[in-house]
């Protein structure tokens, strides 16, 4: 009796184990919107995606303030578009001031809005980066993109697959890192994900819509004289001895635009505060700017009397009097031309 009782209970487990595992359940409408039951491999992204909406959009609906920690059977409101309703009208012109401890996540909650879309306007290409005493537009508030597209001119989409980097994908289809960042609402682009969507725009598509920034301000820097120089239209205003890339690690030549202004960005990397850092172009997933010598954390100012010879991790460096100057004229948008 007892081993018919095992083989009895024995059998019941096989056939638990051979029945099919329960399916994600499937999302649900109420009057918040869509909900939807999270599945056993599920990520934000896909959820997103299956959804077309933000990951931000979600993550500002849910109070999710970690965008990895999900988990199977969490219940997640959609948002019916990709801007959480409910916040407060932003009026013409409203600009935000960033306060100690404040990130764009935060802030974008505050005012109903996304990360990508804050970023986007305030030229923010690292969310990251931002600073207390930073002054921000807010979406809604003001007219954005001086550049106009249209996802009928797209030539093709790229789909992202393992171990691809935006800066690859820019090299194979011949286009601009930062074009393609800006165009897909990219706002760091060391971080895209397989399976993402890109959109690569064929050559024209991309169009003036007003005047272009910089206010006709120019920067060029000569890689073989270690020298910069800036421009208001025709007239040279500065001329300062620099520093470039040393070997194995030298500046990228191309033309690019200043990206974001901090007043003294910080190198985790290396434990270095940039003063007057102007970003330019992101290399993996580290940002090159022109920023004064750098602060050790020691107080020292590293690569002190060597100004003129290739010394940096990649970035241009310049002296701290000249480097202050440039950083007070140069403005975000402003053109940069590295040469050899």
């Amino acid at each position: 009796m007892r081993r018919l009782l095992l083989l009895a209970l024995m059998g019941a487990l096989l056939a638990a184990t051979l029945l099919p595992p329960v399916p994600a359940r499937a999302a649900e409408l109420d009057q918040s919107g869509v909900t939807h039951v999270v599945g056993w491999g599920e990520t934000l992204f896909s959820i997103a995606r299956r959804y077309g909406v933000s990951v931000d959009g979600i993550c500002v609906a849910n109070g999710i303030t970690d965008p990895t920690r999900i988990y199977a059977g969490q219940r997640l409101t959609i948002p019916t578009s990709n801007s959480v309703t409910g916040a407060s009208p932003v009026p013409a012109g409203a600009t935000h001031v960033v306060q100690a401890g404040e990130n764009l996540f935060r802030i974008a909650l505050r005012y109903g809005t996304t990360v990508q879309a804050l970023a986007a306007l305030n030229s923010i290409y690292n969310p990251g980066h931002v600073v207390a005493g930073q002054r921000l537009v807010i979406p809604g508030s003001a007219t954005t993109p001086s550049l106009a597209y249209q996802p009928q001119h797209a030539s093709t989409t790229h789909t992202v697959q393992r171990g691809e980097t935006l800066s690859v994908i820019a090299q194979r289809y011949g286009v601009a890192l930062w074009t393609l960042a800006q165009i897909n609402n990219i706002a760091n682009p060391a971080l895209i994900l397989p399976g993402q969507v890109i959109i690569v725009p064929k050559s024209g598509s991309l169009a003036p819509t007003a005047a272009p920034t910089g206010g006709g301000k120019r920067i060029l820097i000569d890689l073989s004289e270690q020298h910069l120089y800036a421009y208001q239209g025709n007239a040279l205003v500065y001329s300062f001895v620099a520093s470039t890339g040393k070997p194995g690690a030298g500046t990228s030549a191309g033309t690019f635009r200043v990206l974001d202004k901090i007043p003294n960005a910080y190198a985790s990397t290396w434990g270095l505060q940039m003063p007057h850092w102007l970003g330019i172009y992101w290399a993996g997933g580290l940002e090159n700017g022109i920023h004064a010598l750098p602060i050790s954390a020691n107080g020292q100012r590293l690569w002190a009397g060597y100004l003129g010879t290739p010394v940096s991790f990649g970035c241009i460096i310049l002296g701290v009097e000249q480097a202050r100057l440039l950083y007070q004229w140069a403005e975000v948008g402003t053109p940069v031309v590295i040469q050899h």
